[in-house]
C-alpha cells in the first residue's frame, strides 16, 4: 500500500470519527439525542436501554468523549495525514503509541466498568487507525518519492 493510499485511507477513517463525535455529541440534547443513545446502547450490548432517557453523567461523559473523539480526528486529519505522506516516523510513532495507551485505558475501564463490550468496538477503531501506520516499507517509500 503506497504512502499515499495509506494517508487517503486515515483522512477517510478521520472523516467517520468526526461525523461520528457529532452523532454521540448530541447525548446532552434530551429532544434530538437518538443517534447518542444507539450509539451508546450498541457499545453497552445487549441493546436495552434504548427507549430509556439519559442520566445526567452520561450525558455529560457523553460530550466530553465525543469532543475528545472530534479532536483525535482532527489530529489524525490535519497532523498525522501530512505526516504519513512525508513518512514522518516520529509522529507516525507517536500516533501508535497514543492510540495504543487510549486502547488500553478505555479497555481496561471499561472491563472494570462491566461493559466489557465496547471492547469490540475499540477494537475496530484502533483498527482503523494503525492499518495504515503499521508495516510501511522502505520499498514504499522510495516508489512514492520517485513518484511511481
Amino acid at each position: 500500500m503506497s504512502l499515499d493510499t495509506r494517508a487517503n485511507f486515515l483522512m477517510a477513517v478521520a472523516v467517520i470519527f468526526f461525523i461520528y463525535s457529532l452523532l454521540w455529541g448530541l447525548a446532552p440534547f434530551a429532544e434530538m439525542n437518538i443517534s447518542a443513545r444507539i450509539i451508546l446502547d450498541l457499545a453497552d450490548w445487549p441493546l436495552d436501554n434504548f427507549s430509556h432517557p439519559l442520566d445526567k453523567n452520561t450525558m455529560w461523559l457523553s460530550a466530553i468523549g465525543a469532543g475528545l473523539l472530534a479532536a483525535i480526528a482532527i489530529f489524525l486529519g490535519g497532523i498525522v495525514v501530512p505526516a504519513l505522506k512525508e513518512n514522518n516516523r516520529s509522529v507516525i510513532r507517536t500516533t501508535i503509541v497514543a492510540m495504543t495507551v487510549w486502547y488500553v485505558i478505555d479497555g481496561v475501564g471499561s472491563i472494570a466498568a462491566g461493559v466489557s463490550s465496547n471492547l469490540i468496538f475499540n477494537s475496530i477503531y484502533l483498527s482503523l487507525v494503525l492499518i495504515p501506520l503499521l508495516g510501511i516499507k522502505t520499498e514504499e517509500i522510495s516508489r512514492d518519492k520517485a513518484g511511481t
